[in-house]
């Protein structure tokens, strides 16, 4: 059990999250202010905010969790971020920066109608109920192991917390509360490996020597078994859809970026957080590694407990209190993302058009409501007891769903012939055949949303060729990619940054994609 004084500061800390949310969004009057800031936020914020909803309390404990258990090859499921980035700093975010859209899914219905938009909500309500109770069960979970509080009651307790916060702020808090949670997870992150070092009684070179000789380093696995996790392959092709998917095509990250002052710093903003993203997930990893080295390769009930039991029972009275109160603020500022992004979905892509032109502070209400009862029986069901890493669990749960919804965006934004018909159909049929195929070739999670993506793509497309009734090539042409940079490029002065421009931020990260496999392939030889 810990400290009086540990529990005081988590409770400060606490209010001062809130204290933040309330004054960043206190003044906002608009639903432009709410969902977009106005599109008034500086950069590095937003970076930082990109960085945090990604990396989140699930990074912390499970990320550490997971490399204990299967060393750093973990470390390939993030490795091609940097590729999706460049993705979306060339095509996509200059498309839906230059449509001035609050949802991706406003483009999705211009660009395809109301079936495939339809279809790429619920795939993201989906993905969000799952990703957003991961990010409660966390805290929970340590405060749990803390109290001694039931789970039953500490879950709602979390929820009605994370409501109030979202509530209060806006995206404008969301993005400020991020930033500070960031720089809190770093420090406690240095701080936990720092004590971890100190109790090996070992230097960082030596403990990390040691880590190396039981194979606790290894990432390049080039199997072609596609049962195998974490392969060279799996996390190249797999993954690159899986992240393209997220960056490029997933409200949560696009709308950040959307509250950039201009596209050039939306782009910036892109280009530090893919550096924040990887480097700190790689030593939150690597803390993992030297974690298994501290404890001997101790057995422990859950792959989650690792770092929990760590903090517990070995950082000093004050600081634990720190490090858990930067927990549960990157748990919850991560849930408020996603719940803000949920209720502009909701807002502008299901009640406006079907209900009601302008929805009101009491809707907005309800259905954050709903959603967390809706996330607290999810919790119930998918987490409790679970001996998985919470990241591992998470990316096999929204693998299935990733691939059909970027097939069906990449229909959208690079063919003039998918239309909305066969698109939506190749969305289902992406769905169950990937489904299908996984469970009966007992693929890696990995490599489900290129599967799903193919399916879906084939699928939409020829499904698209053979519906022609509700084709419309030149009005769908304005929407795609290349459409709009001809479009850009016949009516403005400014030629910079339209779809299709590779400059100095798109080859930065392209070289730090690629430096990655070479600062792994020598740390492993």
């Amino acid at each position: 059990m810990v400290s009086a004084i540990d529990i005081t500061i988590v409770i400060v800390y606490l209010l001062i999250m809130l204290g933040v949310g309330y004054l960043s969004g206190k003044n906002n009057k608009t639903q432009d202010d709410y969902f977009l800031a106005g599109h008034s936020m500086p950069w590095i914020p937003v970076a930082l905010s990109v960085a945090a909803t990604m990396i989140s309390a699930n990074g912390f404990i499970g990320g550490p969790g997971w490399a204990y258990t299967s060393g750093m090859a973990p470390v390939m499921v993030n490795i091609t971020v940097p590729l999706a980035v460049c993705f979306a700093l060339s095509i996509t975010t200059p498309v839906f920066y230059r449509m001035k859209v609050t949802s991706v899914y406003e483009y999705m219905g211009k660009r395809m109608g109301k079936y495939t938009r339809a279809l790429t909500i619920l795939q993201f309500f989906i993905n969000s109920i799952i990703q957003i109770s991961s990010m409660i069960y966390i805290p929970v979970l340590i405060f749990q192991k803390i109290t001694g509080i039931s789970f039953y009651v500490l879950v709602p307790f979390v929820v009605i917390t994370a409501l109030l916060y979202t509530l209060m702020g806006g995206i404008k808090a969301v993005i400020w509360t991020d930033s500070i949670q960031m720089v809190v997870v770093i420090g406690s992150v240095i701080l936990i490996m720092y004590m971890a070092v100190k109790g090996c009684g070992l230097s960082l070179l030596d403990t990390l020597s040691v880590a190396k000789e039981s194979g606790r380093l290894n990432t390049l696995d080039f199997s072609l078994d596609i049962t195998k996790e974490n392969t060279f392959w799996a996390s190249l092709i797999g993954g690159s859809v899986m992240w393209i998917r997220y960056f490029c095509f997933d409200q949560s990250q696009v709308q950040r970026v959307l509250t950039s002052k201009s596209l050039k710093s939306a782009k910036n903003s892109f280009v530090v957080s893919v550096f924040v993203m990887n480097i700190v997930y790689y030593v939150m990893l690597l803390l993992g590694a030297i974690l298994f080295v501290f404890y001997g390769g101790k057995e422990f009930a859950t792959s989650n407990e690792i770092m929990i039991t760590f903090i517990i029972e070995q950082m000093p009275i004050g600081i634990i209190g720190i490090i858990i109160a930067g927990i549960f603020a990157a748990a919850m500022s991560s849930v408020d993302s996603l719940l803000n992004s949920m209720t502009a979905v909701f807002t502008k892509d299901i009640y406006e058009p079907c209900v009601k032109k302008e929805a009101s502070l009491k809707v907005t209400m309800i259905i954050t409501g709903c959603i967390g009862v809706i996330m607290t029986i999810v919790i119930f069901v998918a987490f409790n007891g679970s001996v998985k890493s919470i990241l591992d669990l998470v990316g096999s749960y929204i693998s299935y769903f990733a691939g059909p919804a970027a097939g069906a965006f990449i229909l959208a934004m690079f063919t003039k012939k998918a239309n909305d018909k066969g698109t939506a159909v190749g969305v289902i049929i992406g769905f169950v055949l990937g489904w299908i195929i996984a469970i009966k070739f007992q693929v890696n999670w990995l490599w489900n949303p290129m599967i799903g993506a193919i399916i879906t793509f084939a699928f939409g497309y020829i499904l698209s060729l053979l519906w022609k009734q509700d084709s419309n090539e030149e009005q769908a042409e304005k929407y795609t990619a290349l459409g709009i940079r001809h479009q850009v490029l016949a009516n403005e002065s400014d030629k910079g940054d339209v779809p299709f421009s590779f400059g100095c931020r798109e080859l930065i990260v392209l070289v730090f994609f690629i430096m990655q496999y070479v600062f792994l392939y020598c740390v492993q030889h």
